[in-house]
């Protein structure tokens, strides 16, 4: 594999961009990066938000992930709802107080990927589509 396919692979150009994004978003609202992920996350996820969700998406560890959520329950962001069916499980769902933050995040992340994307077609992102749905079923088998 050449070097600039790997380094697309690990992310880095990108994480620091969105860093660089959400740094006055993360001032305004005084929240911490992994509160801003998670935040966006939850948002876009539908019925697959609970902290194992988040831990296999987002690959955060466990415990930024407790802390992450602890402090958006206590903030009134986020509500933890228990499992109905199997109480190991909580679920997260965004809170009113939350929705002007997550409208912000979201169009941030559109305006960028709007950049990001600029010249190319639609037949090359169903390319990239497949292409990367191959390789992240790859790596799971590897995992």
């Amino acid at each position: 594999m050449d070097i600039q396919t790997e380094s697309f692979l690990q992310g880095g150009k990108f994480k620091k961009l969105i860093e660089e994004r959400n740094a006055q978003l993360r001032q305004k609202y005084d929240v911490k990066k992994a509160e801003l992920e998670i935040l966006y996350f939850l948002s876009h996820c539908g019925e697959q938000n609970t902290s194992t969700d988040i831990h296999h998406q987002l690959m955060m560890t466990r415990g930024h992930i407790s802390q992450a959520v602890d402090s958006l329950c206590r903030r009134s962001y986020i509500a933890a709802i228990p499992d109905q069916h199997d109480r190991r499980y909580v679920h997260y769902q965004i809170l009113e107080p939350a929705q002007e933050l997550v409208a912000e995040i979201t169009k941030q992340r559109e305006e960028m990927n709007k950049l990001i994307l600029d010249g190319i077609s639609e037949e090359e992102m169903r390319v990239f589509r497949e292409v990367s749905a191959k390789i992240k079923k790859n790596i799971e088998k590897l995992i």
